[in-house]
């Protein structure tokens, strides 16, 4: 058994308590958190932190070489690059690639992370990650000729993946996006999904593209379709859609350009949604209204995306941005939700028993120092986030890593 003692111990629990000058004892998992617990304490020192460790939901770890081959500024610019330099970028991400990655994800306290796999590529790398992973194995595609072999190609990769599942990693399945993937396929994944009770991600509503294209079958996507597939008429309607994820555990990403009848829709479906700040702005598709997703009772995550469209995988700096970004938002009272977003929220969306410091959860913890006193605990959050971007110590199921 560990016993910590810090000056705050931010629980991320439902009432989001904040105890001051208090002591979380855990083994592989949390026993009690409070005051005079059994044993010895060590003391984390002046204006120590201890709160649950940080998970970033969404990933695309396969695109972690890219640096400057993407081009941003819009989303069909931006996608007619990754069409360009997508199998180079694959290749080129190797060991050492995927080490570091998750060496930065590491540093900024990540515990847990949310992969999206769409070639199978990177489960060699991945599969021995001191990080716990839920490894979403991603169908892809529109041609109804070979829908029979892809289909198969994701059968394949989802049962190696299934083959090494362990207490940190598990599977999940993602559909890429409704204007991507044949609406064939999404039936055979998604009762995959259901009759083995794995959690779904999707890509939903990004930008105006495809909110144009799903709608009325126009814009830039209907030029990019024609240029790369030559597949000009879209095969599914936004509600459509939505309506195949009844009785999942799915969490759509994106969704800027959700409605008010498709938020109704998620809301009600249970599902929840994954906000990623950074690569919203830099392919200038706008931001996702916050408020309005809170009115419809939608649990949210943050989480970087992939490198392909981030310049870090710094959970820390993901949620400063966001913080900075939505300035129709109260900063104190955003900053609590952030912090939500990336602890109690995000392990409810991968389906993890960890994201807060409540007796029995799983003993995922970060410590760091704060750089002065903060005399009142409701803008603790918000100074976590404007100071912290990298941990002291990572703990994961109890153990020091």
């Amino acid at each position: 058994m560990i016993k910590l003692k810090a000056d705050y111990v931010v629980t991320m629990n439902e009432k989001n308590e904040i105890l001051l000058n208090a002591e979380v004892l855990f083994s592989d998992k949390i026993i009690d958190i409070g005051y005079n617990l059994p044993g010895k304490s060590i003391y984390l020192g002046k204006n120590s932190v201890i709160m649950p460790a940080l998970i970033n939901t969404h990933t695309h770890l396969e695109f972690s070489q890219n640096k400057t081959s993407l081009n941003y500024g819009d989303f069909i610019t931006w996608l007619d690059s990754v069409i360009l330099s997508r199998e180079e970028l694959f290749i080129s991400c190797k060991g050492e690639c995927y080490k570091n990655a998750i060496e930065e994800m590491k540093k900024s306290g990540v515990c847990a992370f949310g992969e999206i796999s769409s070639s199978g590529n990177d489960l060699k790398y991945l599969k021995h990650s001191p990080l716990k992973i839920v490894y979403f194995n991603e169908i892809i595609g529109t041609n109804p000729a070979i829908v029979d072999a892809m289909y198969q190609d994701f059968l394949n990769r989802l049962n190696e993946s299934e083959q090494i599942q362990n207490e940190k990693f598990k599977i999940g399945v993602s559909i890429h996006s409704p204007y991507s993937v044949h609406p064939i396929l999404m039936d055979k994944i998604i009762t995959i999904a259901k009759e083995k009770n794995l959690p779904i991600q999707a890509h939903f509503m990004e930008s105006k593209a495809e909110r144009s294209w799903l709608d009325k079958g126009e814009g830039e996507f209907k030029i990019f379709f024609e240029k790369h597939f030559k597949n000009a008429k879209p095969l599914i309607t936004p509600m459509e859609f939505l309506e195949k994820f009844e009785n999942t555990n799915t969490t759509f990403i994106h969704c800027v350009y959700a409605n008010e009848k498709e938020l109704q829709k998620i809301s009600e479906l249970k599902a929840s949604i994954a906000h990623c700040p950074v690569s919203n702005r830099l392919l200038n598709v706008g931001k996702l209204d916050l408020e309005r997703v809170k009115n419809f009772s939608i649990n949210y995550s943050v989480a970087t995306d992939g490198m392909s469209s981030n310049y870090s995988l710094n959970i820390f700096k993901e949620i400063r941005a966001a913080l900075l970004m939505h300035t129709d938002l109260h900063p104190k009272y955003l900053a609590k939700d952030l912090l939500k977003s990336v602890t109690i929220n995000a392990a409810k969306q991968l389906n993890l028993n960890n994201g807060s410091i409540e007796k029995g959860k799983d003993a995922d913890l970060i410590t760091f120092k704060l750089p002065d006193k903060i005399k009142e605990k409701d803008f603790i959050p918000i100074h976590i986030i404007l100071h912290i971007n990298e941990v002291d110590n990572l703990y994961i199921n109890g153990e020091k890593i």
